[in-house]
C-alpha cells in the first residue's frame, strides 16, 4: 500500500506488478500486456467458479471433494495403489 501511495497518480505503477517474471513470459508490447492481463482475470474468474462449485457439491453430497476424487489429491507415485 505504501508503494502505491508513494508512486503518485502520474507514475506507471500498476497494483500487483512486483516485477516477478522469472521466465520472461510477460510481453513488452502494450497489446500483448493487455491480452495477458485479460487472460489472468479470466483464469481467476474460472478458478473462483470452480471453487464455488466444489463448495456446492460438498453441501449437497455431504462428502468432501478430496473424498470424491482422491486421484486428484494423491501424489503421482501413489496412484498405482488406488487403481
Amino acid at each position: 500500500v505504501k508503494r502505491a501511495r508513494a508512486a503518485g497518480p502520474d507514475s506507471d505503477y500498476m497494483p500487483g506488478d512486483l516485477g516477478f517474471d522469472p521466465l520472461g513470459l510477460y510481453p513488452d508490447e502494450e497489446e500483448g500486456q493487455q491480452w495477458m492481463q485479460l487472460a489472468e482475470i479470466k483464469h481467476g474468474r474460472v478458478a473462483m467458479i470452480a471453487v464455488t462449485w466444489y463448495a456446492i457439491a460438498e453441501a449437497f453430497t455431504n462428502k468432501g471433494v478430496v473424498e470424491e476424487t482422491p486421484f486428484l489429491f494423491t501424489p503421482i507415485g501413489a496412484l498405482d495403489k488406488l487403481f
